[in-house]
């Protein structure tokens, strides 16, 4: 699955803003929309993050069967596994929940060579965010995602093995979710079982 926006563009942005050069209206733990262009397809946000390495979340425009659809992306700082925060390499099981304000979404997880897909729909073949969960990503604040390791249940009631977190109304806020919502989100169902990212 190739990604329709410019990795290098995001990343100059990035370093933009880990050097301090955000500006006031542009917070850099809130959502960023793509720069110098005058259709964003895609947006990003740091997050804070309960050990695990998880460098940016980036929300993307991808083209599928009927038309477009939004893609939740995670990457880490460098190509390959995400690792802990003792550096250990980690598998993480396909399911995860998020939650937003109280609201919980079940999605899963689609490993690429260097980032990972969240998705809780498809149209098609091409794993996307359904339109309930990208509302919810509009107009909520707290953001709450949970993972489990391979070795653990995340139906069980363990405390998850990882928590990914973010200020969704930090930056732009949801204005940022309004411009990319041009792309449409389907309501399909993403077909159970493992998969990986094309």
């Amino acid at each position: 699955m190739r990604p329709v926006f410019s990795m290098v563009a995001l990343l100059a942005a990035l370093s933009c803003l880990s050097a301090g050069h955000a500006s006031a209206d542009e917070p850099g733990r809130g959502w960023q929309l793509e720069r110098d262009v005058d259709s964003p397809t895609y947006a990003f946000i740091e997050t804070a993050i309960t050990d695990l390495d998880v460098d940016v979340m980036v929300l993307s425009c991808e083209p599928t069967e009927r038309k477009s659809g939004l893609q939740l992306r995670l990457y880490p700082p460098e190509p390959g596994p995400f690792r802990s925060a003792q550096s250990s390499p980690v598998e993480l099981a396909p399911d995860v929940v998020i939650d937003i304000d109280g609201r919980r979404y079940a999605a899963r997880l689609l490993f690429a060579d260097d980032f990972v897909v969240v998705a809780n729909a498809a149209d098609g073949p091409v794993p996307v965010l359904s339109a309930s969960l990208v509302t919810s990503l509009q107009n909520g604040r707290h953001f709450t995602m949970r993972l489990h390791t391979l070795e653990d249940s995340p139906s069980s009631s363990a405390t998850p093995a990882f928590e990914i977190t973010a200020d969704l109304q930090a930056g732009i806020g949801g204005a940022a979710i309004a411009v990319l919502r041009r792309c449409g989100t389907p309501n399909d169902t993403l077909a159970s079982g493992p998969a990986r990212a094309r």
